[in-house]
């Protein structure tokens, strides 16, 4: 998949640029209460540039899959979008932050330096509590030329013009969602415990997210919350009716229950 994803990409971006269209990447990151989660590639293509590549005979996702073959370790998914639009998924699950680290740099890992392609140079530290720390760059590296040469002479946009080209082709964004309170970030947009990096062509830029971990309560599975409290709620009514039949300790025959005083002597 890391190969296949890195070809997907850098295919789109010079169709894109080639047809005047655009294609949306984003790099989806969701932490879990564990300090776990899973590492996303979306990458979607609008109904034109769709219908350019399919004029040419490419298709974007089985044309790179023969060629390639697929990796068994990341999940993809395809499907069709109300305008026609084309969105494929790639999706691989993580265990800590050493993890998700390694995956968000295998997307651009080997990847030639004149070669398209999006670079998160991130660390991503986790702990146990949901806890998160991720500092570093992102952004999309343009392409040095279209790939395409007549007579081993590339032709096309170079450069910087070919960087704006690619600029307005390409939207690319990094998302992230954590699962406790977001105390520092250099975010764009923020929605709840979700936040949104644009990332730039060319020159990388800063990422930076702190959010704090859950208390031991909150990091209980909610069916398992579920089931301690029925057993605390049925213990309790177990007990409140125990107390309710056990017999007086004083017996109600005796002398004392009745109140009588005993003579003396």
């Amino acid at each position: 998949m890391t190969v296949r994803t890195r070809a997907l990409v850098t295919l789109l971006i010079a169709g894109a640029v080639l047809s005047g269209c655009r294609i949306d990447v984003a790099t989806e990151v969701g932490f879990d209460r564990s300090g776990g989660g899973e590492v996303a590639v979306v990458v979607r293509v609008d109904g034109a540039t769709l219908r350019e590549l399919d004029a040419a005979g490419v298709d974007p996702e089985l044309d790179v899959a023969l060629g390639l073959g697929p990796d068994p370790a990341w999940r993809g998914e395809r499907r069709v979008d109300a305008d026609g639009g084309l969105v494929l998924t790639y999706r691989r699950a993580f265990t800590d932050g050493e993890g998700a680290t390694a995956l968000l740099r295998e997307l651009s890992e080997d990847v030639a330096p004149q070669d398209p392609a999006l670079r998160l140079d991130l660390t991503v530290i986790t702990r146990p509590s949901g806890a998160v720390r991720m500092a570093g760059t992102g952004s999309v590296s343009p392409p040095a030329t279209l790939g395409v040469s007549v007579d081993d002479v590339p032709v096309g946009p170079v450069g910087e013009e070919l960087a704006a080209l690619v600029a307005e082709a390409v939207r690319a964004q990094l998302v992230v969602s954590v699962a406790g309170r977001v105390i520092e970030h250099d975010a764009d947009v923020v929605e709840g415990r979700t936040l949104r990096w644009a990332l730039p062509v060319g020159e990388p830029r800063s990422v930076v997210l702190v959010a704090e971990g859950l208390p031991l309560w909150r990091r209980i599975p909610t069916g398992v919350l579920a089931a301690m409290t029925l057993v605390v709620i049925g213990a309790g009514m177990l007990a409140a009716r125990s107390r309710g039949q056990r017999p007086d300790a004083v017996g109600t025959d005796s002398a004392a229950g009745r109140g009588e005083v005993s003579p003396a002597g």
